[in-house]
């Protein structure tokens, strides 16, 4: 299907104004912004689509950095009944609220 941009005057003007920015003279000036545009937009895609295998190997680190912690946390259990909440507060915290 083809693409007829006159009958939408504001995208001709867009391609008009942007072919007048890149100094694209003359015939084959709007075909040629479009490409641009189009191909700008293609690496823009392939740069911002993620990759799937960085993903997984995120995903698979947080699980493992999840064991960690909690294996951590299990040994500040104090055996006193305060919650654990409690203990990392106390861990993390002076008497005044304040990062130690």
């Amino acid at each position: 299907m083809a693409i007829n941009i006159v009958h939408r005057r504001d995208l001709d003007e867009r391609v008009e104004q942007l072919a007048a920015r890149l100094d694209l003279r003359g015939r084959g000036r709007k075909v040629a912004v479009i490409e641009r545009a189009l191909s700008a937009l293609e690496e823009r895609v392939e740069r911002d689509r993620p990759n799937r295998a960085a993903i997984r190997a995120s995903l698979e680190q947080y699980a493992r950095d999840g064991l960690r912690l909690r294996k951590r946390l299990a040994g500040l259990d104090p055996r006193d009944g305060r919650p654990l909440s409690r203990v990392l507060q106390d861990a993390l915290y002076d008497e005044r609220g304040l990062p130690l």
